[in-house]
């Protein structure tokens, strides 16, 4: 046995040693381009990017964390990259993770710089997830204060309830932030 695993050892380099080695170049092109794009969204490379994009690379492809471009430059609250995207044409609309948004997945890591541009694209606010979240129900669950408020100022509809019927008020009063608590608390009296 240990001679035919010789041998063929040495078939395995005396095939390699003839092959052209021009054959194994790897670039770009030879790489799946949609990983190429996603690392270099991931690592702000705004050069490639938009190189990228002028090769009309796949810019909705969602990757096997089921996320897109988009998601991963709101993970880096880059909004240079946010920007070349959309104007690349992003679609802000795309469900990632299993049917979230881009803001329910922003607000959830406690991120709030960019929601003004996600709203200014055109993003629904009142989108609800598999569970029937707001972004803004997600935003009192996780304590993001800047957040909340953002999204009340965007006059999010505060009667939208998720699919066990809790609303934004059950959120605030389960909450244990004051601040959360109070601008929600503002919105009845508002109302």
């Amino acid at each position: 046995m240990i001679k035919k695993n010789h041998n063929f050892f040495f078939f395995l380099i005396f095939l390699f040693s003839i092959i052209n080695k021009n054959s194994f170049s790897v670039d770009d092109s030879d790489i799946l381009i949609d990983r190429v794009f996603l690392t270099a969204v991931k690592k702000s490379n705004y050069q490639k990017v938009e190189e990228m994009l002028d090769k009309d690379v796949a810019l909705n492809y969602k990757d096997s964390n089921e996320l897109v471009a988009l998601a991963y430059a709101l993970e880096n609250d880059d909004k240079k990259m946010f920007k070349i995207l959309l104007d690349g044409g992003a679609d802000t609309k795309i469900r990632i993770l299993k049917k979230s948004s881009l803001l329910i997945f922003y607000v959830a890591m406690n991120k709030h710089m960019l929601i003004d541009n996600l709203i200014l694209s055109g993003i629904d606010i009142e989108y609800q997830d598999k569970l029937g979240m707001t972004a803004l129900m997600h935003s009192i669950e996780k304590g993001n204060v800047n957040a909340v408020n953002i999204l009340i100022k965007a006059k999010v509809n505060i009667d939208l309830t998720d699919f066990s019927g809790k609303t934004i008020f059950d959120y605030a009063d389960a909450s244990r932030n004051l601040v959360i608590k109070k601008l929600v608390d503002n919105l009845k009296i508002s109302n």
